[in-house]
């Protein structure tokens, strides 16, 4: 079975048994032109570039929602002296450890260590959250000059935070500011650029503001909500309000907006993320790795939530994060027949 889409001549090896027979998409952003035997489009379309397809199928390519570009040396890291037992001591004797001492060429490493991989696992789209508290001028651009190098589409955003003061917080937003000019400038179709920002507990009401102010409505947020119950104690104590109510407050939420995880959302949160037309991106297997909970994915879907499928750099293979996100919405829901069309939609 051979098809020509838009141009291209697409067949597989003899041995196979034949494909596309009810007509479907070779891949995204593709129409087929016309099936029929190889050597009759052969001599039809003698211009068309060719793809042998050696027994596999020609699907689209897999898009990560959220992940960490800054995590990706760390497969096989022990850190001597770290034994977390609960999620704050994850992050600050793993993750922060870790981002406080990435310079800008380890930036680039990290980078292309994680893109290479992707490509390996099917996936050529990433949003990624990056932090490197050891350098953060500039690093946005390095991980886009990898992303083109590379040939993967990105959509890049740095990880604004109090947590190392307030010199190195304005930083993290003034690189923001600097790479979504330049995405809006340069207009490439390759790269895009979110304002992003870490966990609600890490974040002021006036570091939020100037988040606010150096975006100036241009893109969204990419943000992380509710993935450990820290995050909601931290802002019912210091601020009277649910961590979605906090960023509804500054005018965070919206149709261009991502929020990472969001474990710990009640039905009220729901509902506003609902209203607003906000998006949740779940990441299964770093949620159970870090003991901290399950995101409730049919109740967000049956609200009609837009939902993502993440990794968090966890992994890159999105379909075992596919097949963790079905068991795990099984065992959270104790029910053995639910969840495979709200994970695979």
């Amino acid at each position: 079975m051979t098809l020509v889409t838009n141009g291209r001549l697409i067949t597989r090896d003899p041995e196979g048994q034949g494909y596309y027979e009810h007509g479907a998409v070779a891949y995204e952003g593709t129409k087929i032109v016309e099936i029929g035997e190889e050597a009759a489009l052969r001599a039809k379309y003698p211009q068309a570039d060719i793809i042998d397809a050696k027994g596999g199928v020609i699907m689209p390519a897999l898009i990560n929602a959220h992940t960490h570009i800054y995590s990706a040396l760390a497969r096989g890291l022990s850190i001597v002296g770290n034994n977390p037992t609960n999620f704050y001591e994850v992050l600050d004797g793993t993750w922060w450890a870790i981002d406080r001492h990435l310079m800008m060429d380890g930036t680039r490493a990290s980078a292309a260590a994680l893109y290479i991989d992707s490509i390996k696992q099917g996936v050529t789209t990433i949003f990624d959250h990056h932090a490197s508290y050891g350098e953060i001028p500039g690093t946005l651009h390095t991980i886009a000059e990898e992303s083109k190098r590379l040939g993967l589409r990105s959509c890049l955003c740095y990880e604004v935070s109090d947590r190392d003061g307030e010199e190195k917080c304005l930083q993290a937003i003034q690189e923001n500011a600097d790479f979504i000019t330049e995405c809006k400038k340069n207009k490439d179709p390759m790269l895009a650029a979110m304002f992003g920002g870490h966990a609600l507990f890490t974040i002021s009401d006036k570091t939020f503001d100037r988040m606010v102010a150096a975006n100036n409505g241009r893109t969204g947020y990419h943000i992380h909500v509710s993935e450990g119950m820290n995050d909601v104690y931290d802002s019912l104590q210091n601020y009277g309000r649910r961590p979605v109510q906090r960023l509804q407050d500054h005018g965070i939420l919206g149709p261009k907006t991502i929020l990472g995880h969001c474990i710990h959302v009640n039905t009220a949160e729901m509902e506003i993320i609902q209203e607003t037309g906000t998006m949740v991106v779940n990441n299964p297997e770093s949620n159970m790795g870090n003991a901290i909970g399950i995101c409730p994915v049919i109740q967000l879907y049956k609200r009609g939530i837009l939902l993502g499928m993440g990794t968090d750099a966890y992994t890159n293979d999105m379909l075992e994060s596919l097949k963790v996100a079905l068991c795990s919405q099984r065992s959270q829901n104790c029910l053995p027949n639910v969840g495979w069309c709200e994970v695979t939609d």
